[in-house]
């Protein structure tokens, strides 16, 4: 009798054992993909500025871009990491809708969304490492003179341009590696066939910019009509 005890006991301490490396196994899969590139709040507001939407700002109009990208950007380049720019304001119907369905902190995308879209070597790396993919996100205001103008000098609004547009379109999403400066954007909200998942378009950028191995994706990146 003791010994059928002893080797219950075993039994479930292995499988505890078991379902607690399967969770943390699992941790960087379920770590959420996107995270904020800077505190905002940490940063200075401009001489005699009102914020556009006080209560749900994501936007910020009173805070100057170029400080907030180039604060980004270094940690960013630190951390080796993506940067993703989000060019919007807090009116614009497409940054609602981007917001709410990609980026809430309720219902947060996890890394290992994206990295079903890799490439099979890529996917093999990240799940290899075991280390959760983030990409820190900085929201710029695209109505503001200090937005356009940093808009203008990244070269995002020549890029907005060179598809046809007359302005950066909001939201305009932009990957770069800090490491090189190189940019790409998938941004077509406005177009008529789009990814079915968003996401599938971050990971082409990340293979645009040399972030990410490019190949065939283990899952496909499909379109679908808007």
């Amino acid at each position: 009798m003791l010994v059928k005890s002893l080797r219950f006991i075993w039994v479930l301490l292995a499988l505890s054992w078991v379902m607690v490396s399967a969770a943390q196994d699992r941790a960087f899969i379920q770590a959420p993909l996107f995270e904020p590139a800077v505190d905002y709040e940490g940063f200075p507001r401009l001489e005699n500025c009102v914020d556009e939407r006080a209560r749900t700002l994501k936007y910020h109009n009173c805070r100057d871009s170029r400080a907030l990208y180039i604060a980004a950007y270094k940690k960013a380049r630190a951390a080796g990491t993506p940067l993703m720019v989000i060019f919007g304001f807090n009116n614009c119907p497409y940054c609602t809708i981007l917001e709410r369905e990609y980026f809430s902190p309720e219902k947060p995308v996890y890394g290992g969304r994206i990295a079903r879209y890799f490439a099979k070597g890529a996917l093999d790396e990240y799940l290899a490492a075991q280390q959760a993919y983030s990409i820190p996100v900085l929201r710029l205001h695209a109505r503001t003179e200090h937005g356009l103008k940093l808009a203008d000098d990244l070269g995002v609004t020549k890029m907005a341009k060179d598809r046809g547009w007359h302005r950066v379109w909001s939201p305009f999403v932009v990957l770069i590696n800090p490491q090189t400066g190189v940019m790409a954007s998938e941004s077509k909200w406005e177009a008529k066939e789009i990814y079915c998942d968003w996401i599938a378009g971050v990971a082409t950028s990340l293979e645009k910019v040399a972030l990410l191995e490019p190949g065939e994706p283990v899952t496909q990146r499909k379109r679908c009509p808007k």
